[in-house]
């Protein structure tokens, strides 16, 4: 163990700041606390806690998630603005391949981040300042209760079965997609009834899909093969969706996936091309199985309830008109075939 000089680190100082990280449950805010904490702790220039990544080609992608110091102070975006692809970063991707700190010639400091089961899941860059021995040590403990905490967050917000995120965490997501979209669109109207609408066609979506005749499979093959056909395909909704979407699992053989800022058209084509991949795929013992999706736009106008309510509207339809399909709650509303739907017997349809 490294001595630390008398006076170095004050005891309180320390406490507070394990006390600071700890009591968060959000880990985009948990990282920007590590951040500050450092930042003032070590009275570094600059510190910045990188996630990796990959893009849809294969491509590492280093993205900052939280960065304190150089007159910045802000967790990451979902957007990858400012991510740095790992090739063009040789040091970079040194500490992450050799899984070792590393100092660079302008007195920066990185080191390996770690999630559950000691797998490198980012980089901690620290500039502006050179580290002594015991800071450090004093790095590396910090990052240590990082990794714990992250792995306490990982199984608070993830569903036990499938390892997708959970509703509890879906509930969280979209309360604060909401914030954003109000506090980036212009707003209209007088004083404080001044309402905000959403610019254009671009916007997040909320899609929520349903396993076509799950009840069947159950009763067929049995829960075991029913679960089995969850976790694929889970697997298949990691493998097909960009990095920055969010999939979840509320329960039984419902999902929901949150999409990035893209037009309808955009949107209803990733999601397409998802339904055709699941019908490709061949399950064990079941074979072929199908979904059906509803989706909707999420705008600032919009309760988290409505959101949902619209989604499953479109989903509805979708069964009711076949299954196997993707359907858009707006369009299905501006062809005026959303008053006209009746659902007769839901236990059929699902």
């Amino acid at each position: 163990m490294t001595d630390v000089p008398a006076g170095r680190y004050a005891p309180d100082d320390l406490l507070e700041s394990v006390v600071r990280i700890t009591e968060l449950r959000d880990r985009d805010n948990l990282g920007l606390s590590l951040a500050r904490t450092l930042h003032e702790l070590l009275g570094a220039g600059r510190v910045v806690l990188y996630r990796l990544i990959t893009d849809h080609a294969g491509h590492a992608l280093l993205q900052p998630t939280a960065t304190a110091g150089s007159h910045t102070d802000t967790p990451g975006t979902p957007e990858c603005a400012g991510c740095l692809p790992l090739d063009d970063y040789p040091e970079h991707a040194r500490c992450v391949v050799q899984d070792q700190a590393l100092a660079l010639a302008d007195a920066t400091r990185l080191f390996p981040v770690h999630g559950s089961g000691d797998a490198v899941v980012g980089l901690l860059e620290i500039g502006g300042k050179t580290l002594a021995g015991w800071d450090e040590h004093l790095v590396r403990g910090f990052l240590r209760i990082f990794r714990n905490y992250l792995a306490l967050l990982d199984d608070s917000e993830r569903d036990t079965l499938t390892g997708l995120l959970n509703r509890k965490t879906f509930d969280r997501n979209i309360a604060r997609i909401l914030n954003r979209q109000v506090s980036d669109v212009p707003a209209i109207g007088p004083g404080p009834e001044r309402r905000h609408l959403p610019s254009g066609d671009v916007s997040h979506w909320l899609a929520v899909m349903d396993v076509d005749h799950f009840k069947r499979i159950n009763d067929r093959f049995g829960h075991l093969y029913g679960d089995e056909v969850l976790l694929l395909l889970a697997r298949q909704m990691m493998e097909a969706f960009r990095h920055h979407d969010r999939l979840y699992r509320f329960g039984g053989e419902e999902f929901v996936i949150l999409l990035e800022p893209t037009d309808r058209r955009n949107a209803r084509k990733v999601l397409e091309r998802f339904r055709a991949r699941v019908e490709d795929y061949r399950f064990p013992q079941v074979d072929r199985v199908t979904v059906s999706i509803g989706f909707a736009r999420i705008t600032a106008l919009d309760a988290p309830s409505n959101v949902i309510g619209h989604a499953d509207q479109a989903l509805y339809y979708a069964k009711h008109h076949g299954r196997n399909q993707v359907c858009s709650y707006e369009d299905i509303l501006e062809q005026g075939r959303l008053r006209n739907m009746q659902v007769s017997d839901e236990a059929e349809l699902f």
